[in-house]
């Protein structure tokens, strides 16, 4: 049976709303970030910024480019406002905690290659 609704098949347009704590002795404080979904090609691009093959064959990963990428792409917006400057200069435990809400590098090298490594 065709598909009747082809916006089902792309990625929503509507950014997710996440809370998090900002400061590990007190719950109460929080901040708020809207992580929009990627689409394939952007995840695509995501492993450009952060994997290297070199001609030798070795494979060199960056994963600070990797960081940089998705808080460019996936963050849509956070309250309080940050510029992403602002996101790179983030303390651990406020940054992975945002980490933990967009894709992670393992998930882009293992299921967009997987389907080509197995033809």
């Amino acid at each position: 049976m065709p598909i009747a609704d082809l916006n089902s098949l792309m990625v929503s347009s509507t950014a997710t709303e996440h809370e998090i704590r900002v400061n590990e002795e007190d719950e109460e404080t929080v901040m708020r970030v809207w992580v929009k979904e990627l689409s394939f090609m952007q995840m695509q691009e995501a492993v450009k910024t952060f994997v290297n093959i070199t001609a030798a064959g070795t494979v060199d990963i960056d994963l600070a480019a990797y960081w940089k990428f998705m808080f460019a792409e996936a963050i849509e917006k956070t309250e309080p406002r940050l510029t992403i400057p602002q996101m790179l200069s983030l303390k651990p435990f406020v940054a992975t905690q945002i980490t933990a809400l967009l894709p992670q590098p393992t998930d882009l090298m293992a299921f967009p290659l997987a389907g080509g490594l197995n033809e």
